[in-house]
């Protein structure tokens, strides 16, 4: 069924669509990394991202006009990008409502320039735009459906050729940047705006594709999670549990969720499920998650009490006013949270490779902040884009110190000082970031070649500000072997963070091997709790 004019109920469909196409191959999207480090994550941001703005968009009227429905969409999008890939589609998306707002229902030419419209806003948004990713892809086929759209063809038509020629580009990626063709791999951004295309071209084509695999998480709360905390909650017990597994929990672990509550979250990383639920019975999702492995983290906590504290110490931060300045931090395991607390944070948000918080995440941290002014500590790449939204969502002075790692958060924590003034802190942190060199010690997720260097899939790699300088089989080994490379004369001090696969025992073990290797260097080994990586070194 082809339609020469679109209207906002085909603009849902066409979202909803787009979304069903994503569920189905978000993983493949993940297993497009340049690195075998374990970051894949585009596929599971844009899902994510998608999810929050069809949420958005199902909340428009059925009779809502195309411009509402991709005002809402965008809105949804925005509040929900997580990582750079999911900023850049809430871009995508932004500019297409811009170029149909006004509209009731539009033609495809004019849906074919708001494509093109997105591609702009993308482009704008992003500092240094690079060829061969989502935005290449994003653009040669937005130009595809205005040349066709000239042709008077219909929307399924413009469609169908955007699609034809984002594929084409999307294989053309790795020619264009020179880390996917040593990889062997496309881009994996560029291959989600495909998918979506074609969910779009699917949706006017009458086709509704059914998701293979449906993700093992809720990607946005319910829309009764929406309530207001005044008063009693439908599921007061706010219940988030980490599960050591075998296997992960996955649909099986969902499905006897999901009948307890609402605002279900259910995700598997290397061996631990994180679960987030609300309910009315905390102990029966206990002995749900129990069947699925050894509880490591419970916390249960009365939504309604909290509530009621929230409340009371918003009036005693009213009554005391506001502080000169706050800080927000991103961080991913316990004891890197419980350090940047200690510095000073007022709020750490939990994000790392496998999970970006969204904006609205770090919005709503930014909120809670009794300060005009918030500085955001990102601590990783991906994260920085994401963070540089909040300036728009809120009437707070928002300052993003681009810290790419955890050591760079931390070292930036250690220069405040409450009686300095806004810009003296800024300066002295984005300072600190000079003299801060970041190690990692993790494991590859496939067999690969990175500048030459034949990887085997499951051994023991050390990167040094995100570049892999080493690969080895025995951890001790591979952490010396990246200071050796990594530590100069210069270099004064060492800090390492053990990961929570790592006993403090072994961590001081091999502590006093490197104290005997490197003598000049003073060494301190913290917790930090993360997953997925043995070690973050800090050396400065």
């Amino acid at each position: 069924m082809e339609t020469h004019n679109l209207n906002g109920y085909d603009l849902k469909a066409m979202l909803d669509t787009a979304l069903l196409c994503l569920e189905d191959k978000y993983k493949t999207i993940d297993s497009l990394n340049v690195f075998p480090v374990p970051d894949g994550d585009t596929g599971t941001n844009m899902y994510l991202t998608m999810a929050a703005a069809v949420e958005e968009a199902a909340k428009a009227g059925s009779r809502s006009s195309i411009s509402e429905v991709a005002e809402a969409a965008s809105r949804g999008a925005l509040m929900g990008a997580r990582g750079n890939s999911g900023v850049i589609l809430s871009q995508l998306l932004r500019g297409l409502a811009l170029g149909l707002r006004g509209k009731e229902t539009v033609p495809g030419a004019v849906f074919a320039q708001a494509l093109n419209e997105g591609v702009r806003v993308a482009f704008r948004a992003v500092m240094k735009p690079v060829e061969g990713t989502i935005l290449t892809v994003a653009r040669e086929a937005a130009a595809e459906a205005v040349r066709t759209a000239g042709y008077n063809a219909s929307v399924a038509r413009i469609l169908a050729k955007a699609c034809s020629v984002a594929e084409d580009t999307l294989n053309q990626t790795p020619e264009l940047l020179p880390a996917l063709k040593e990889a062997g791999v496309v881009d994996a951004g560029g291959m989600g705006w495909l998918v979506i295309l074609k969910g779009f071209y699917l949706s006017i084509g009458g086709e509704q594709p059914v998701a293979s695999q449906k993700p093992v998480f809720t990607a946005v709360p319910d829309e009764k999670d929406a309530v207001s905390l005044e008063g009693d909650l439908t599921y007061p017990y706010c219940t988030e549990v980490l599960i050591r597994t075998q296997t992960g929990g996955g649909q099986e672990l969902r499905d006897l969720l999901e009948r307890l509550g609402d605002s279900l979250i259910v995700v598997d990383s290397d061996g631990l499920t994180k679960v987030h639920i609300h309910s009315n019975h905390p102990g029966e999702v206990l002995e749900i998650c129990l069947k699925f492995g050894s509880l490591i983290q419970v916390t249960v906590s009365n939504m309604n009490e909290q509530a009621e504290a929230a409340l009371e110490s918003k009036k005693e931060e009213q009554a005391e006013g506001p502080k000169n300045f706050g800080i927000v931090s991103v961080a991913f395991g316990e004891g890197l949270k419980s350090i940047m607390e200690s510095l000073g944070a007022d709020i750490v948000v939990y994000g790392g490779q496998t999970m970006n918080p969204s904006t609205q995440e770090l919005k709503e941290a930014v909120d809670r902040v009794n300060a005009g002014t918030v500085f955001i500590l990102p601590n990783n790449k991906n994260v920085i884009m994401t963070a540089g939204q909040v300036e728009n969502l809120t009437n707070k002075k928002i300052k993003v110190i681009p810290t790419k790692t955890m050591p760079q958060g931390i070292s930036a924590l250690l220069t405040v000082s409450p009686e300095l003034g806004i810009e003296e802190i800024t300066g002295l942190m984005l300072e600190t970031l000079k003299h801060v060199k970041t190690g990692e010690i993790t494991y590859a997720v496939r067999d690969t070649s990175v500048n030459g260097t034949e990887i085997v899939e499951g051994s023991i790699i050390g990167l040094a500000d995100d570049k892999i300088i080493i690969s080895g089989k025995d951890l001790p080994e591979t952490v010396s072997g990246l200071l050796e490379n990594m530590v100069t004369s210069d270099d004064e001090v060492c800090t390492l963070y053990y990961g929570e696969q790592i006993a403090r025992q072994e961590a001081e073990e091999l502590l006093d091997v490197l104290e005997e290797k490197f003598p000049h260097i003073e060494f301190e080994v913290h917790l930090g709790g993360q997953p997925l990586y043995y070690y973050i070194i800090s050396v400065e």
